[in-house]
């Protein structure tokens, strides 16, 4: 509920940015700031990441749970179908936002035959074409593919083990493979922003990934070790938000301004992924300490937020997005705007997810019970 809350949040901050994308959707240049440049910067480095890990933690205990046939068939039926629906029905109209709030002359047929859906002069699909917000939904289903297969080959991924703390070798390991990561896809495709799709079937960022394939069976680790059960492991508080805030603090500073006092663009890349990585590992243990110290329990309001946060991701850049065009005219400084459209935008995307609870791809979720 938190990180899907943080997403929207986050996505309506880049219609505020300074230096927002050209391709983003809605971008308010007369209100802009370099907070919400920074808070982008900080929030994108582990939004995903973390959402790929509960994918890895549940997806694991449901498989184990359902067996193989019931759980693929609860998949296609909540994520596979959903994605295709969304990117086939949803995602063209959305993208064309990026025309109409610019004021572009074109109709949105024309925009679907030569930009999105067809490029006239290649045979495939447009330079604007997208998946929007449902690009996880696909990664995820190619993902719990690849864990299905895994776990036909190694049967004991689906049995628990005794409760373990893992020892620093887990966080070193985890911060030398993303920090490498990081370095070698920036040095081959020289924007760690890129956007690829092959075809019409797959849209991914290729420096992150392999960053989503880590997560998502480091949250199968996790199921399998117990993390969070009453002997299990729970990340400290006291270890992790130190070093979380001081990545806050170094990383946004270094990615906008560390290229102006760089020896070369060599020590500036190595130093943004030392700080990338380190903001990455801090967040996520900071992040999971935090909840399963204070938060490990929830109440009518968190459970109805959870129960419909699938519905809110699924639905929220079709709201909120029309939300912030219609806020374009409205001269207040971009805080004010950015805090207007998120309380509008939160609620209109929590009032349309709940009737998207009534379709059947949809109606398994539920509120967790209260304790």
């Amino acid at each position: 509920m938190f990180i899907i809350n943080l997403m929207i949040i986050f996505h309506l901050a880049m219609c505020y940015m300074a230096y927002a994308p050209a391709w983003w959707y809605v971008v308010d240049k007369a209100h802009s700031d370099l907070f919400f440049t920074q808070f982008i910067l900080w929030a994108d480095v582990f939004i995903m990441p973390i959402m790929f890990f509960v994918a890895g933690y549940f997806g694991m205990m449901s498989l184990k749970k359902h067996g193989g046939s019931k759980w693929w068939k609860g998949r296609l039926k909540r994520i596979t179908l959903p994605w295709i629906v969304g990117a086939a029905l949803f995602a063209a109209p959305t993208t064309y936002l990026t025309l109409y709030s610019r004021n572009v002359p074109m109709d949105f047929a024309t925009f679907c035959n030569t930009l999105f859906f067809f490029n006239p002069e290649t045979g495939g699909s447009g330079v604007l074409f997208s998946h929007v917000q449902y690009w996880y939904l696909g990664i995820l289903t190619l993902l719990y593919l690849g864990m299905f297969l895994y776990s036909k080959l190694d049967k004991g991924l689906l049995e628990q083990v005794k409760p373990s703390v893992p020892g620093n070798s887990l966080a070193w390991g985890m911060f030398l493979m993303i920090f490498c990561n990081i370095v070698a896809m920036d040095t081959i495709t020289g924007n760690d922003d890129l956007w690829i799709h092959l075809s019409y079937f797959v849209v991914l960022q290729p420096c992150r990934i392999l960053l989503y394939v880590l997560f998502i069976f480091l949250g199968a680790y996790a199921w399998r070790n117990q993390w969070f059960s009453e002997n299990g492991y729970k990340p400290s508080v006291g270890k992790w938000l130190p070093l979380f805030l001081l990545a806050t603090l170094t990383y946004p500073v270094w990615a906008i301004y560390g290229g102006f006092v760089a020896a070369n663009p060599t020590q500036f890349l190595f130093i943004k992924a030392f700080f990338q990585a380190m903001l990455l590992i801090s967040a996520f243990f900071a992040l999971l300490a935090f909840f399963a110290q204070f938060l490990d329990g929830t109440n009518k309001f968190w459970g109805e937020l959870a129960a419909n946060s699938y519905t809110m991701y699924y639905c929220h850049m079709q709201v909120v997005f029309p939300v912030a065009y219609f806020l374009l005219p409205i001269d207040l400084p971009a805080a004010a705007k950015w805090l207007m459209a998120c309380a509008i935008g939160l609620f209109l995307t929590y009032c349309i997810s709940k009737l998207l609870l009534f379709l059947p791809c949809f109606a398994d979720s539920k509120k967790a019970k209260v304790s």
